[in-house]
């Protein structure tokens, strides 16, 4: 599931640089169709963990949205899903265009409002390497799910591919304060089991991105 070129440039137009750049929109829309199938690789393989982790029927948060590209997949299996970012306007074009009655979008405040354990899970896809303190939103995330819920993260590798892959896209700049493996000792700290992994698009160095799921440990 993707969303139209049309539609991605009308969200671009209507951001500043740097919010567009985190939404990855760029990317998504890239002339070089290599770094445009990478950046779509990613989104596919997180909505096909979030498709077989999700109980049809359950209830899921996408935690940093963006341009609500996993809302379509989550609707397909969840029968409540939040969608929660700083900005949500890209988000409710693509959700009021698709006509995604299921998603509710709030501000990351609105996190307070939900009753303890009433997600099956938590995706948040590209968004933890941005955030200085984990804990207190691992905290939430764990607030949240039910003792049977799973926690799934795509994180970027910061690693040498990766890198050439910011610089052959044109960015420039550098917004993540946390790599895939730093995060993930953060998670496992934090009492996080991990059930699951994948490398994209290979292991090793070939890593650009990891696709994580957690569950988290008794208390």
């Amino acid at each position: 599931m993707t969303i139209d070129p049309a539609t991605l440039r009308e969200m671009a137009a209507a951001l500043p640089d740097e919010e567009r750049d985190e939404m990855a929109i760029p990317s998504y829309l890239h002339k070089n169709p290599v770094l445009r199938w990478m950046a779509w690789r990613r989104v596919h393989v997180v909505g096909a963990r979030l498709r077989a982790l999700c109980p049809p029927g359950g209830a899921l948060l996408d935690f940093g949205c963006g341009a609500g590209v996993q809302l379509e997949a989550a609707c397909a299996v969840a029968d409540t899903v939040y969608g929660v970012d700083l900005v949500l306007g890209p988000a409710r074009l693509w959700v009021e265009r698709k006509g995604l009655g299921k998603v509710r979008l709030m501000g990351p405040e609105g996190l307070a409002a939900l009753p303890d354990a009433c997600l099956d899970l938590v995706v948040a896809a590209e968004v933890l390497e941005h955030i200085d303190d984990l804990g207190p939103v691992l905290a939430d995330f764990r607030r949240l799910l039910k003792p049977s819920g799973r926690l799934l993260v795509s994180l970027p590798t910061e690693g040498r591919l990766y890198r050439l892959g910011r610089r052959l896209a044109g960015f420039d700049g550098h917004f993540h304060v946390h790599n895939a493996a730093s995060i993930d000792a953060v998670i496992c700290a934090a009492g996080w089991a991990p059930t699951e992994r994948a490398h994209i698009p290979a292991p090793g160095p070939l890593a650009i991105y990891w696709v994580a799921a957690y569950a988290p440990a008794p208390a």
